[in-house]
């Protein structure tokens, strides 16, 4: 386990999900326990087995395409697009200008989705060349070698470190920076680092942004294949009840601005205390401390679900939550989406509810269901695991300077 030794405060945050473009949104729709889980709809593909997926909706993507210059758009995917705009959102709300004033940066990215790019390119192209009886290939043959249609920036687009290059490239940043994987463990890494880039006095200010997308067939083959997602046609993510039938995927960009706390004002914050991670969420050494809320993502099968529940209940959390259902299954920032929903909660001291939960595989759990209600909330713990095992978790402090003195 690490205790963060300085106060570290979430400043600012912004995501681009399947419930909508911002925070507001994602709050909002896990108030409402309104999912942004949708039929899915690919130019590239059809499945009969896979039909649902949390997708960014076409006016959000449009929406973040225009906060980006022109001559940046030939290098990126749509997730490094949306990744740029949960930035500029957190840059925002932290009230922060990098490169208009005398603060030191440092930019940390998760990334994830990488097969897509080749695919989308190749598809889009061979849906261009279709005729009645298949492909024209002297058309094809004439797009790629005399007119190069294929996309010269494929390579580009599928380095791991592109959405670090693109937000820096945007913003103008010149800092302290590293590129991570997708998942629990990468959002993990990049979090220690900052704080740790925090706590040395390195930087005065970090940047953390993951984003991804698995809406590829290959992608999403793998992910039935791991058994992380259902392939019998489900449209609902329910996770924790005995009625779910398995997972669905998403995608979209979720980030976070993080600043020591004594640099800001005495307005109420959200401080990270401590993380921890091993590769058993059931040997798991979780804080002895019982949250007033816990946030943890389900995998919507119920037999996994139960199991997990077992480690919920060594947390003694009085409320139990989780986001998933309205974002599907995140590649890229499952724990930061998660850390957004938690200190939406402690900002507002309010508890939403599990969209979709009726029937909760443990009875003995306090899963919150039914409607939002507010609640006084001290403390909240996030808890996060890949399906290979690999978990961590994430203690935050609801900090009300004004009051307390």
């Amino acid at each position: 386990m690490i205790t963060v030794p300085t106060p570290i405060a979430i400043a600012g945050s912004g995501c681009v999900l399947a419930s909508g473009w911002g925070v507001d949104s994602f709050w909002s729709a896990a108030c409402e326990s309104r999912s942004g889980i949708k039929p899915l709809r690919s130019l590239q593909f059809h499945s009969e087995r896979v039909t649902a997926f949390g997708q960014i909706h076409y006016d959000d993507h449009q929406r973040c395409r225009q906060d980006l210059a022109k001559n940046l758009h030939r290098y990126c995917t749509p997730a490094v697009i949306w990744g740029v705009s949960a930035v500029r959102q957190a840059l925002v709300e932290a009230n922060l200008d990098p490169g208009a004033d005398d603060l030191t940066y440092g930019l940390y990215c998760c990334q994830g989705g990488y097969t897509h790019p080749s695919l989308a390119s190749y598809g889009e192209l061979l849906h261009e060349c279709r005729q009645d009886k298949g492909a024209d290939m002297h058309h094809l043959a004439r797009r790629i070698l005399q007119e190069r249609a294929q996309d010269p920036f494929l390579v580009l687009k599928s380095l791991s470190n592109i959405l670090l290059g693109v937000v820096s490239l945007a913003l103008k940043l010149e800092c302290e920076c590293n590129a991570y994987m997708q998942g629990v463990s990468g959002n993990l890494a990049a979090l220690r680092e900052a704080c740790a880039a925090l706590h040395s006095g390195r930087i005065d200010v970090a940047i953390i942004v993951g984003a991804g997308s698995e809406l590829d067939a290959l992608a999403l083959s793998a992910l039935v294949q791991a058994g992380t997602i259902s392939a019998n046609g489900s449209h609902t993510l329910r996770p924790f009840d005995v009625q779910g039938t398995g997972g669905i995927a998403g995608e979209g960009a979720a980030a976070l601005v993080l600043r020591r706390r004594e640099a800001l004002g005495d307005e109420a914050q959200v401080l990270l205390q401590t993380m921890a991670a091993h590769v058993a969420i059931n040997t798991l050494s979780l804080p002895d401390q019982q949250p007033d809320l816990l946030v943890c993502g389900g995998s919507g099968n119920p037999d996994k679900d139960r199991q997990l529940s077992h480690t919920l209940a060594q947390t003694g959390s009085a409320q139990i939550t989780s986001g998933v259902p309205v974002t599907g299954l995140l590649s890229a920032a499952p724990s930061l989406a998660d850390l957004i929903l938690a200190r939406c909660a402690l900002l507002a001291q309010c508890v939403p509810p599990i969209a979709g939960l009726d029937q909760p595989v443990a009875t003995n759990l306090s899963f919150v269901m039914g409607a939002a209600h507010s609640t006084k909330l001290n403390d909240c713990l996030v808890l996060n695991h890949d399906d290979n095992g690999f978990s961590a978790f994430y203690q935050l402090k609801y900090s009300d300077r004004a009051s307390n003195a």
